[in-house]
Order: structure tokens, then sequence, then C-alpha cells
């Protein structure tokens, strides 16, 4: 019962990460037009990371499990690649785009 909870990392991590990206995404912009730093790419960054552990994490369960665990973990996975792919765009979006212009 210790790692039950690797294997619904993969549904609950991703989908957060994400979800704080976009939120916070709608404001670092303007802290890095004012103070001309790089706020934006790094927390994409630091949050494709975390997305990446939780898609681990769900994919690293014990092996023995039932037919119904293992489809929640195959599709945790599923479902973290999907938000993980979404940072990453995300994250080339704020390295490409000037934060300045409007």
């Amino acid at each position: 019962m210790t790692r039950t909870w690797m294997r619904y990392c993969g549904l609950a991590v991703p989908p957060l990460a994400w979800a704080v990206g976009t939120q916070l995404g709608q404001i670092t912009p303007y802290l890095d037009c004012r103070r001309q730093m790089v706020w934006t790419p790094a927390l994409c960054s630091a949050l494709s990371l975390i997305s990446i552990a939780g898609a681990a994490a769900s994919r690293l369960a014990p092996r023995r499990v039932g037919r119904t665990e293992r489809f929640v973990i195959d599709a945790g996975f599923l479902i973290a690649s999907a938000f993980v792919f979404a940072l990453v765009l995300q994250g080339a979006a704020s390295m490409l785009l000037d934060p300045c212009q409007r």
C-alpha cells in the first residue's frame, strides 16, 4: 500500500502542473518584460520536469496489479505524456516570443 500513490501520479500531477503553467503564463510575461529576466521559460521547464516525474512515477508503479489497476496506470502515463507535450510547446513558445511585444 505504500506505493499506491504512484499509480495515480500520472493522472494528477501533469494536469495540475499544466494548469499552474497556464495561469502563471498569463502573469510572468509582464515580469519578464519589466525586469528583463526569463521567468516564463524557467517556469515552463520546471513544470515540465515535474510532469515528467509524475509520468515516470506512474509508469514505475508496482507490476503485480490487477487488470483495472494496470489500465489506470497506463492511462495515467498516456495522459501525462500529453500534458508533458503541452508544457514543452508552452515553453517553446515562451522562448520564441518576445514578452515585451503587445
